[in-house]
């Protein structure tokens, strides 16, 4: 956190050109057949060059980060990216990002996604590491290394294979291929293995040392929780809930509407002292659409950049099908499940645990939701918690992101050694 990050003035004032660029051309004769052209031809182009680039060497000592495929700094690869930059490992690391007004350490060097240069640094780079899927063409070479971090830990929600009918062909096709290449794959416990066995058509290696993004948890949360706090001006005593739910496929949104200040009067009742929600909606959800009556104790969060941050610093947490209520279970904080579609989901993709597995309360109303606060047994969770914390079998200790370092460098010496011989 004491890092100072800079702002890719250069990378700003290229967006800028490019925004100007594109705004002419809309008001262009030519515009709508060009609208219509240029995905064809652009696809084109680029497989065009990953067809040139394919034959270039690759430099071992390169790594290309990827958070949601061109997301802001973020995510698990961000605090792989931050321990190569800790330890100084002698790697160029590039950054994809397509966002504006985006910060980086000056160690990143930035690039943007579905790009000739895209194309060029993924062909030249010894190292991939992302945490999506990669819904485009690709070519990896033999001796370049993708880890793949994904960007959740076990949740309720059934993911991937395992969601049945919920995916279009073209997605499985995309992650059929995307599986096919990965190198490593990361889990945080034993359970989240067993599950990536089912449902992410890969049967490679899986680190079982964590997730990256969870090491945050493990630290000293103190000046994490300042630093919240302060963001948003609020008194450093101030106890923090979250309500972070995920989002659906069908883009409905009437399932979110908690009532929000019902929760936050419980808490206080429950709890005791002055309590603050941080709303942090999907980032596949516009916050535009959600009519939510934000004020000094209803704070919209969707726009703060990293959502681990908020986690660490929070004292409760409320979702409905996030792996981030797992994340509280494993911290022993308090944590609930509100899913008013609890059943429709079950019908559409199933889960991968019962709710009588889970030592969360669940609640499909607000009424239950209020409820569940206020007859909140912390005795009964923490004895529920321990039978569910032996079912999982985590292993995340704060050390995860050491763990992948540690393996790239390995990889490293391999690919050496192997090429000499």
């Amino acid at each position: 956190m004491d890092k100072v990050y800079v702002t890719l003035k250069r990378h700003e004032v290229a967006e800028g050109r490019r925004y100007n660029m594109v705004e002419r051309l809309r008001g262009s004769f030519f515009y709508p057949v060009l609208a219509r052209l240029y995905p064809a031809l652009h696809g084109a182009l680029i497989w065009w060059i990953w067809q040139i680039c394919w034959l270039l060497p690759v430099r071992k000592r390169k790594i290309i980060f990827s958070n949601f495929n061109g997301g802001g700094f973020g995510d698990n690869t961000r605090y792989i990216a931050e321990e190569c930059i800790r330890r100084k490992i002698p790697y160029a690391l590039y950054w994809v990002c397509e966002k504006e007004g985006c910060h980086f350490p000056p160690e990143l060097r930035i690039i943007r996604p579905n790009t000739v240069s895209f194309v060029y640094h993924m062909s030249t780079a010894g190292v991939w590491v992302d945490n999506t899927r990669k819904c485009y063409y690709f070519r990896k070479k033999k001796n370049q290394v993708y880890i793949h971090t994904w960007h959740a830990g076990p949740g309720l929600k059934r993911i991937e294979k395992d969601a049945g009918n919920g995916l279009s062909p073209q997605y499985i096709a995309y992650a059929k291929r995307d599986s096919a290449h990965i190198d490593l794959l990361l889990s945080n416990c034993r359970f989240w293995t067993k599950c990536f066995r089912s449902c992410f058509w890969y049967e490679g290696l899986i680190l079982e040392k964590g997730l990256p993004k969870n090491d945050l948890y493990f630290h000293d949360p103190s000046p994490m929780r300042r630093m919240i706090r302060q963001y948003y001006h609020l008194e450093e005593e101030t106890n923090l809930v979250l309500y972070v739910p995920t989002w659906r496929e069908d883009r409905k949104l009437h399932v979110y509407h908690l009532d929000f200040e019902g929760c936050l009067s419980a808490f206080e009742k429950r709890f005791g002292g002055r309590w603050v929600m941080l709303v942090r909606l999907h980032p596949n959800v516009n916050a535009a659409d959600f009519d939510i009556h934000y004020t000094d104790r209803v704070l919209n969060a969707s726009s703060y950049d990293n959502s681990q941050e908020l986690l660490a610093a929070g004292d409760a947490v409320i979702t409905d099908y996030s792996s981030c209520g797992f994340d509280y279970i494993q911290l022993g904080r308090p944590s609930f499940l509100y899913a008013e579609d609890y059943e429709k989901m079950k019908a559409d993709k199933g889960y991968y645990l019962e709710l009588s597995d889970l030592p969360v309360p669940a609640a499909f109303s607000n009424e239950e939701m209020i409820r569940n606060i206020l007859e909140f047994s912390d005795e009964e969770y923490q004895r529920k918690r321990k039978i569910f914390m032996e079912k999982m079998e985590y292993c995340d200790d704060g050390h995860a992101s050491e763990a992948v370092v540690d393996y790239i460098l390995r990889k490293k010496n391999c690919i050496q050694a192997e090429s000499v011989v």
